[in-house]
């Protein structure tokens, strides 16, 4: 399995740091510490969600060797640096940050719903800039 090497190699060809792509996974940069050093396995939801970041299919983020491959198959769309595809226009930093608590009992439900309430919100707050 290659996943550990493949993440590294992933994380920085796309120029994100840990804390970064942990940002994108609503976790913390030690979890992807330890996923990058084999110290531990994410669950199939984070390894979808990581495929989807990188743009890479599942098959290929655990088992192949995408460092050796000249070009990884990759699914639509390239991953730019900072994490943004091909013709992504990056956002514009918040003029005044909003802060918003989300209460979690710990389910994955609950998680799907406040990861659809704070993109509601975001959506909104976008197209008031």
């Amino acid at each position: 399995m290659y996943f550990a090497k493949n993440l590294r190699f992933l994380r920085r060809r796309a120029e994100l740091s840990q804390s970064e792509l942990a940002d994108q996974l609503a976790t913390d940069y030690n979890t992807i510490s330890r996923y990058e050093n084999g110290k531990s396995t994410p669950k199939l939801e984070a390894l979808t969600k990581l495929s989807q970041v990188f743009h890479v299919s599942l098959d290929a983020l655990r088992n192949q060797d995408l460092s050796q491959s000249p070009g990884p198959v990759l699914e639509s769309g390239r991953v730019q640096p900072g994490g943004r595809r091909e013709g992504e226009v990056p956002a514009k930093p918040a003029k005044y940050p909003l802060l918003v608590s989300v209460e979690l009992d710990g389910t994955a439900t609950s998680l799907e719903r406040a990861v659809a309430r704070l993109t509601a919100i975001n959506e909104v707050v976008a197209g008031t800039t």
